[in-house]
């Protein structure tokens, strides 16, 4: 996705984000559904998507783009409540991947934060694993690439899945540790403000995974674990979660 796997690196821990990617094709697949928090993750993703996406579009998406669509998990997901589907990312091989997944949709190679695709606006854009990995300067570029790309108060559904403000993140810096995640809730709601997009609504997933032992495949698909995730859902807990479902809408 634009080469989307999350390592976890420090901001400056990488010049580029945009290159961290570029060879991957299967082993993204591979990895993202491996048992654990991360397919954890993308599960509860896939759920909050096939609630929201019908409520904002109940007559189908007239065009959707995925941008830093990777391998097509979003893009396959969504293409069947669109009646145009595109997807763009810089990697070929996460392409390759996603054409083999998505029949409908129409897929490009590029980089639309340095030179804009030749493609009419589109109602809804999708970013999932990029922000929270990327450092400032390419987030900013994507947003205003992205905002160019939609159509007036068109809608863009995004996650960050390293929220630096999670309960989890909390804790690791209280014992003087720290992964390098830097996107909290208030700076990425400042960046999409700062960048002509209003945040609507943010559906936190796992704020009840605190520890690390939690992460396990045995807790992560317990009885106890299917009881708590609906609290993540709160408005009020959702900027502590390690992982959102953002949706915001450009101005003007």
């Amino acid at each position: 996705m634009l080469g989307m796997r999350s390592p976890e690196l420090p901001e400056g821990g990488m010049s580029d984000y945009r290159r961290s990617h570029l060879a991957k094709g299967v082993d993204y697949d591979r990895d993202l559904g491996e048992p654990g928090f991360d397919a954890y993750m993308a599960g509860r993703e896939r759920d909050i998507l096939v609630r929201i996406v019908p409520r904002l579009f109940p007559n189908r998406i007239p065009r959707y783009l995925d941008f830093a669509c990777g391998t097509g998990r979003i893009t396959q997901l969504i293409e069947p409540m669109a009646e145009v589907s595109l997807g763009i990312d810089i990697s070929k091989s996460m392409i390759a991947e996603a054409r083999g997944k998505c029949r409908r949709t129409v897929f490009m190679v590029g980089d639309p934060t340095r030179e804009q695709p030749a493609i009419e606006p589109v109602h809804l854009v999708s970013a999932f694993r990029f922000f929270g990995n990327a450092q400032d300067e390419l987030r900013r570029s994507a947003l205003a690439a992205i905002r160019a790309l939609l159509v007036s108060r068109g809608f863009l559904i995004i996650n960050n899945h390293r929220n630096a403000w999670s309960l989890h993140r909390l804790l690791m810096r209280c014992r003087g540790e720290s992964d390098g995640a830097n996107l909290s809730y208030r700076r990425l709601n400042r960046l999409l403000a700062e960048c002509g997009f209003q945040l609507l609504r943010t559906y936190g997933i796992g704020f009840w995974v605190v520890r690390h032992r939690l992460k396990r495949p045995e807790a992560l698909n317990s009885p106890a674990a299917k009881f708590l995730e609906p609290v993540s859902n709160l408005r009020v807990l959702g900027p502590f979660c390690p992982d959102a479902v953002i949706v915001a809408r450009k101005l003007g």
